[in-house]
């Protein structure tokens, strides 16, 4: 992939208050905002256009994990005000707009359905839409324009800490041949298998998770554990839980204490074929780097 240049501007001066984020040349543009600070955003004038946004905060059932949900309006700003007063789980929101005016309602239902969508399939935070929105039909050129807004949406979200809509899941699956290299997990009660794909541990589909959790568990992966049950991720077996899909983690250790169950050091218990850990697998590539 291309390298790419994200600017993103601090609009008061505070890394904490309201930002707007884009891409080079695209025309997608993205604003950023605290709950508290919807004054701030009200007085820019790209919140009042049409557009989607994505309001971020914790599942109250699970804490520790991530919650969005996904919205479109001709007036976004209208409709976030609706959710201050409706909604409680959110603590900041995300805007996204074209810096040409160029988008309609038909194009923003589409972006709303497919950035759903897309959030439910990837399964990495709770997604509180009740329903999958109807995205409706456009004309095949405008279908392929959004599809390209889209991956910008993607990317700035990224880029802004919000993974809800990373997938490594294509039409069909993980590509493997994307994996820089591959790993093993395997002890009493779990057996699992990974890839190395853009930086990110790829537990293979049908990965074994061992049932039982360990009293040194740290909390934030025994939330990962119950978020990965509850949507569906991980799903009971015979043996122990078994993965239903291809799911990524952001970290070595992080997937290795969701798959055993205990706290340890994913660098050293996830090891190639021929015995290498993962720490030594790193140290080799970056010698061969140098």
């Amino acid at each position: 992939m291309p390298g790419r240049a994200i600017r993103i501007f601090l609009v008061d001066g505070t890394p904490n208050g309201l930002k707007t984020a884009e891409i080079g040349l695209s025309t997608c543009k993205a604003l950023v905002a605290s709950r508290s600070a919807l004054v701030a955003l009200s007085g820019r004038e790209e919140s009042r256009r049409t557009g989607v946004y994505v309001l971020v905060g914790t599942d109250p059932e699970i804490p520790g994990r991530t919650a969005v949900y996904v919205g479109e309006g001709d007036d976004v700003l209208a409709r976030i005000a609706k959710h201050d007063q409706g909604k409680d789980f959110w603590d900041r929101v995300v805007i996204v707009v074209s810096k040409d005016e160029n988008l309609t309602k038909a194009h923003v239902r589409y972006l709303e359905a497919r950035l759903v969508g897309i959030a439910q399939s990837a399964k990495r935070c709770t997604v509180f839409n009740s329903t999958t929105p109807n995205g409706g039909r456009l004309p095949e050129a405008d279908t392929a324009e959004m599809e390209d807004f889209l991956e910008h949406v993607q990317l700035l979200m990224s880029t802004l800490g919000i993974q809800a809509f990373e997938s490594v899941l294509g039409p069909h699956g993980l590509n493997h041949q994307r994996s820089a290299a591959t790993f093993r997990v395997t002890g009493g009660g779990y057996d699992a298998t990974a890839d190395l794909v853009d930086n990110e541990i790829v537990v293979r589909k049908g990965s074994v998770a061992r049932k039982k959790e360990a009293p040194s568990l740290q909390a934030s992966s025994r939330a990962v554990r119950k978020g990965l049950l509850a949507s569906g991720v991980l799903k009971e077996g015979p043996d122990g839980y078994v993965f239903t899909q291809d799911y990524a983690f952001g970290s070595a250790s992080g997937s290795a204490q969701a798959i055993t169950g205990a706290n340890i050091n994913g660098r050293v218990v996830w090891r190639t074929a021929d015995g290498t850990t993962f720490e030594e697998w790193e140290q080799q590539r970056v010698k061969t780097t140098r």
